[in-house]
């Protein structure tokens, strides 16, 4: 993320949905359609007072919706100002995180999905945030949101290393996927997947050194790619702060 800065404008909605409202920021729940839907549906509903926290670390003055059960996303549309969750996509999430036996990890696939859900709309929040302050962003825009989803978990909870790392580890599962790469791939407005998973764990990892040294393979720690990891984290840090410093000051005139 090298510099980042938000989103959105809601009207009221014609169709049968649920809501819920933190301050600015509005989530709305589709009808589910199926008992995959309802399953995912609870999923969101589990993480709804962190989502809470998410926004309210880096509150905007634009209106803005989160709607799940969309047809398509993950994705922030700036014309409607809308974050569109796909009930398909936690369901996917999570059927990813249960075929890898995720839960030889330590943490369970239902919590890694939540982990994962909390990354996903830190991202698009990102989006959003940028679009809304009209933030300058030199670079690909996916890559400093990813670096604004990874900063927010970790400036927002004790335990947003853990949630960073299930998100992290969802990149991978996905890379070992792809058993050839397209061309189109390389041209994509997203990194790699493992481009995005490594980028995730060096941001983690330089955050305290000591307690992730395990994190960083043996082979980058040759090329010193743990001080990079170290001093990137600490200017995006700072970064963090300024961003905070300049924006949150226009949230609070009200």
């Amino acid at each position: 993320m090298k510099n980042i800065f938000t989103i959105l404008s809601v009207c009221c909605l014609i169709f049968p949905l649920s809501f819920q409202a933190l301050g600015k920021t509005v989530q709305t729940y589709l009808p589910v359609k199926n008992a995959a839907d309802k399953r995912a549906k609870e999923v969101v509903k589990s993480v709804e007072a962190q989502i809470q926290l998410l926004v309210g670390e880096l509150p905007m003055d634009s209106r803005l919706e989160i709607r799940y059960g969309a047809e398509d996303g993950p994705l922030f549309d700036p014309g409607s100002m809308i974050i569109e969750i796909p009930y398909e996509f936690v369901t996917e999430v999570l059927a990813r995180f249960e075929r890898d036996n995720y839960q030889e990890t330590g943490v369970l696939p239902y919590e890694a999905t939540q982990d994962a859900l909390l990354h996903t709309l830190g991202h698009e929040y990102g989006h959003a945030f940028i679009f809304a302050n009209q933030v300058i962003v030199l670079g690909r825009e996916e890559d400093a949101v990813d670096t604004f989803a990874t900063l927010l978990l970790l400036h927002t909870f004790e335990n947003g290393t853990e949630i960073a790392l299930s998100a992290a580890d969802l990149f991978s599962l996905e890379d070992e996927e792809v058993q050839e790469f397209e061309d189109d791939q390389f041209w994509g407005e997203h990194s790699l997947d493992a481009q995005r998973y490594f980028s995730t764990l060096c941001l983690i990892y330089g955050s305290d050194p000591e307690r992730y040294a395990g994190i960083i393979p043996k082979e980058q720690l040759y090329i010193q790619r743990d001080s990079y990891c170290e001093e990137e984290y600490f200017r995006q840090a700072e970064n963090w702060e300024r961003l905070k410093s300049r924006y949150r000051v226009s949230s609070l005139k009200r």
